[in-house]
């Protein structure tokens, strides 16, 4: 996880700035074929298992944080800033922001 000095320090950078928040991405994330049995519970309805991530899995939230750097690397700390499941997007014109906001 990133430090919050680091993306402070980076967004000082910006005038314009647009935020996406991917509430629930997180829970689009598909558990390792195979795997499923790992994430098992019971209910008094049966024994259930988890196809996607679910919230509480320990190291899901790295995981999650990895994937979405992974999908945007090449536009960290060049106008996009990521914290868990938010993207904020900042720019010093309205012109470069709107292009940035395309790619």
């Amino acid at each position: 996880m990133p430090l919050i000095k680091d993306l402070l320090a980076e967004v000082t950078k910006g005038k314009v700035f647009s935020k996406l928040d991917l509430r629930d991405a997180y829970f689009r994330v598909r558990i390792k074929e195979g795997d499923e049995t790992k994430s098992a519970f019971n209910t008094p309805l049966g024994q259930f298992e988890y196809l996607v991530m679910p919230f509480g899995l320990q190291g899901a939230p790295g995981v999650f944080m990895n994937l979405i750097n992974e999908v945007l690397h090449e536009h960290l700390f060049k106008g996009v800033l990521i914290y868990l499941d938010d993207i904020l997007l900042y720019s010093p014109d309205l012109p470069s922001h709107v292009k940035l906001v395309r790619k």
